[in-house]
């Protein structure tokens, strides 16, 4: 062998640096103005509002339906009142070990509160032209159907699955919602 071979084959005889440690590892992450923070579970508020922005919006919209259209009063009075039923029964459903006072509670306070806010806003957009009354309709709808979806985010459901028939219900009544929702939007816009 020649030296060139040899001097590849033995080691160098440079000194080599010590390997380096690894960097510590942070204590604690920094505050991340991006990061949400968990969801705070309040199932009594939740489900009362859920409840009051049920019955509000099927009010408004079966009430709207049923004064520009020929439905009877009859069947407007059962769909407001099915609707809330529906309503508080979703949102008490996941409390099947509460006390019977806590599962009736939500819905006593959603229709009282729904009361209430009947006479404020019966006071407050009592208008005689037709234009305000339906402007008056819009702002309503929005504050129920936002009433509506803080509920269902407080309320902080586990998601279950369901069967194909429940499936298809819940399909179906969602359909409905949103098809008398679209018949009333388009009766308030044609006259505001």
């Amino acid at each position: 062998m020649n030296e060139q071979e040899s001097s590849e084959l033995a080691p160098s005889a440079e000194p080599t640096a010590p390997l380096a440690e690894p960097a510590p590892m942070p204590q604690a992450l920094p505050f991340d103005g991006w990061v949400r923070p968990r969801r705070v579970q309040r199932p009594l508020v939740g489900a009362t509002l859920c409840c009051f922005g049920a019955l509000f919006w099927s009010y408004l919209v079966v009430g709207e339906i049923v004064v520009w259209t020929a439905v009877p009063e009859a069947l407007g009075v059962l769909a407001v009142l099915g609707t809330f039923g529906l309503a508080w029964y979703r949102a008490t459903c996941q409390m099947p070990h509460a006390p019977r006072w806590r599962r009736f509670l939500p819905g006593i306070i959603a229709f009282f509160s729904w009361l209430v806010a009947l006479v404020m806003s019966t006071a407050v957009f009592s208008t005689g032209g037709r234009q305000q009354a339906e402007l008056a309709a819009l702002l309503l709808w929005s504050f129920a159907a936002a009433t509506y979806t803080l509920g269902r985010h407080l309320m902080g459901q586990v998601s279950v699955p369901l069967s194909s028939n429940a499936r298809t219900g819940r399909i179906a009544l969602w359909l409905i919602a949103g098809i008398a929702t679209l018949l009333a939007g388009v009766n308030i816009i044609s006259y505001a």
